[in-house]
């Protein structure tokens, strides 16, 4: 694909006191395609991907987005272009699902094959992990950004529910979004990922095409 498909972190680095944790990363993400980030716990996933969402500033290095930097004071236009599932919940637990689908009420569809819908006057905190989850999922489907980062979709959701969050996430796809998704289940990860970069000693190599079979040659698969 073109580079202007893309979007592109390149030399990313980021640091704490005491600990490098990303050293000139680089990574591709394209309109179109499901790109999976595997490593290890600590490796630095997370971090990659609250970067390039602009939850938290790179020490250094460059995001581009269809050939054009967005700078690291450019919030808005990462906002505007970029949707980030993070690792934890980003609901109040105690909000109830009615009051969620009225202010998102496309992600009826969306979750229509689950038990949500019918549990639309409990809170949130009463759903089951996956449940929450997926809702989580179609609130940021339904926001319509052309890149979406998924940190942890499958984590703690029942079978059931991973496969409507996979062929949501294969919904998206089809429409064109670019998605960045990471996962300890890499079972699924290697399922739905079309290439994919592994995070090693903080950093990126490009996994190639065949995602499941660089894995098991790795060790993260059987």
């Amino acid at each position: 694909m073109k580079k202007d498909d893309s979007m592109v972190l390149d030399s990313i680095f980021f640091s704490v006191p005491a600990l490098k944790i990303l050293s000139g990363v680089y990574l591709e993400l394209h309109h179109g395609t499901i790109t999976a980030l595997i490593g290890r716990n600590g490796s630095g996933k997370s971090t990659l991907l609250k970067i390039a969402s602009g939850q938290i500033k790179a020490n250094s290095g460059i995001t581009m987005i269809e050939g054009k930097r967005i700078h690291s004071k450019s919030l808005r236009e990462r906002f505007r272009r970029i949707g980030y599932l993070p690792q934890d919940s980003m609901l109040p637990g105690d909000i109830k699902v009615s009051r969620v689908m009225d202010r998102f009420p496309s992600i009826e569809a969306m979750i229509s094959e689950s038990k949500i819908g019918s549990s639309s006057n409990q809170k949130v905190n009463q759903l089951s992990g996956g449940e929450r989850r997926l809702l989580e999922i179609s609130i940021l489907f339904s926001l319509d950004r052309d890149f979406l980062l998924l940190d942890e979709p499958f984590s703690g959701v029942e079978p059931k529910i991973v496969d409507l969050i996979i062929d949501s996430i294969r919904g998206e796809k089809d429409k064109g979004k670019g998605i960045l998704l990471t996962d300890h289940m890499h079972r699924y990860v290697s399922e739905v990922a079309d290439n994919g970069y592994l995070l090693h000693d903080r950093q990126c190599y490009h996994l190639g095409d065949d995602v499941a079979g660089e894995l098991k040659k790795l060790g993260y698969l059987r």
